[in-house]
């Protein structure tokens, strides 16, 4: 029990503390502003402010206001990828002629038709005195540039002419070197310049002379077989596909044919292959470039007296497909190959057999086989061989004629593209005149003839006046 005294003092007690918690509401205290632990009273609204609410989820999005003002412009990026060309817009009109250039020099002098229904004669000169071969071939100019050996200088000339028939010439020495120039052989290289191969009969060698201008009144000469070996024999160069000189010769010591593949335009060096070393191989050898952009040579073997073809494999005419077109007994001296206009080989070629003059035409472009006509028969004829394609697309012939009194140079045209046959003619008479014949064709479409003149001891030129190489020809 509690004495009263004290029951008044617990009493009272319990009141003073009632009054100090008068603030609180069970004993938690308010604020007007929110705190932790305090009681804030609500809006007038009977809700919160919002300052005290926790940040909610975005609320649906409202409606789009106004668009306000443009802001100030960005830096400029950086350039894109160009795009696609447009297509092109229409031609604009043509605008006004300009002023006339000035009058060019006056080219030369025009052709005549292959036919040649004028009545011109056959024209003869003597364009070297003290001369023995030759090879002729059309410059670059459209005249005739020829290759002699001089026989009293033992030389390597060259004759270059003024017009298509050689009234008029200059002639130039290119290499007197020793004894130099024999069998040369002429072509025009793919920089229009004179490529000669000759034979250095001093050391055996083969030799190239590149002209220096089309005139050839000088030329740079390279050796490029120095074997010492290099026979007396008949030369014969042509133009590859490539555009590089290629070289038919043949190799007296070794007995075999070989093909120099020039090593570049001038010739300043090649390589030297042995295409076919069966036995004797390889004297009167020609050489052409066929429709396959591929060497083909014809020539003599010799141990077996019968004509050869050579293919070449490929531009350097490392290897080749060997085969024999003719086996008759004593053929294939003084041979000559051209392509024909029907893009196979034809080869004309001495019958020492029956001394007559005879063509063989290719059956296929690598020449594995081939159609042989005689076509001139008259006794002793066919010597020295040269052959080439006329502007009428028909190949032409130029040979010696050794029957009886003739000693006569003679001109065959065939009649059609195999050859089988031809009309022959006498070009040239007097004396004894057609050894080592070389045949083109000049600017004007007329065939152009070079020869050794025994007799006078030089090198004659016939340029005819037609096809036919006939003179005076006409219709009626």
């Amino acid at each position: 029990m509690t004495p009263l005294g004290g029951a008044a003092v617990n009493k009272l007690t319990r009141v003073v503390s009632y009054a100090k918690n008068a603030g609180k509401v069970g004993g938690i205290a308010a604020s007007r502003k929110p705190k932790a632990g305090k009681l804030f009273p609500l809006g007038k609204g009977g809700k919160f402010p919002k300052s005290v609410l926790p940040n909610g989820g975005a609320g649906r999005a409202g409606p789009e206001g106004a668009q306000g003002p443009a802001g100030p412009a960005g830096p400029q990026g950086a350039r894109g990828l160009q795009g696609f060309p447009g297509t092109k817009g229409a031609t604009g009109p043509q605008g006004p002629q300009g002023p006339a250039g000035p009058q060019g020099p006056i080219g030369a002098p025009g052709g005549v038709a292959p036919l040649n229904l004028n009545r011109n004669g056959i024209v003869r000169t003597a364009i070297a005195g003290n001369a023995a071969f030759s090879s002729a071939v059309s410059g670059a100019d459209g005249y005739p540039l020829v290759a002699v050996y001089d026989t009293t200088d033992n030389d390597l000339k060259v004759v270059h002419c003024s017009n298509y028939a050689c009234s008029s010439f200059t002639t130039s020495t290119i290499d007197s070197a020793g004894n130099v120039g024999r069998y040369p052989a002429a072509t025009i290289g793919t920089d229009g310049l004179g490529l000669i191969a000759y034979i250095d009969g001093t050391n055996g060698n083969l030799k190239v002379a590149h002209c220096s201008n089309v005139a050839c009144t000088s030329a740079t000469t390279s050796t490029i077989d120095s074997s010492g070996n290099i026979g007396d024999a008949q030369v014969s160069i042509t133009v590859g596909a490539d555009g590089l000189g290629l070289i038919s010769y043949f190799d007296a010591t070794t007995l075999d044919l070989d093909v120099a593949h020039c090593s570049n335009t001038a010739c300043s060096s090649a390589t030297v292959t042995p295409v076919d070393s069966g036995g004797n191989v390889g004297v009167s050898a020609s050489i052409a470039t066929g429709v396959d952009g591929l060497g083909l040579i014809s020539y003599r073997d010799t141990t077996n007296n019968t004509l050869k073809v050579a293919h070449c494999s490929d531009a350097l005419c490392s290897s080749a497909g060997l085969s024999t077109i003719d086996t008759d007994p004593g053929v294939g001296l003084d041979s000559s190959i051209t392509i024909g206009s029907d893009g196979l080989g034809l080869v004309s070629y001495f019958d020492n057999g029956n001394a007559d003059l005879k063509v063989a035409h290719c059956t296929d472009v690598a020449c594995t086989s081939a159609v042989k006509t005689t076509i001139d028969s008259t006794p002793l004829v066919g010597q020295y061989t040269s052959n080439t394609v006329g502007a009428d697309g028909l190949v032409v012939v130029s040979y010696y004629d050794a029957g009886g009194s003739h000693l006569d140079l003679k001109f065959a045209h065939c009649a059609n593209v195999m050859c089988t046959s031809a009309t022959t003619t006498t070009v040239d008479s007097p004396g004894q005149v057609g050894w080592n014949t070389s045949i083109t064709i000049g600017a004007d479409g007329l065939p152009f003839i070079t020869y050794r003149d025994v007799t006078n001891n030089g090198v004659a030129a016939v340029h005819c006046p037609n096809a036919f190489c006939v003179p005076y020809f006409r219709r009626r």
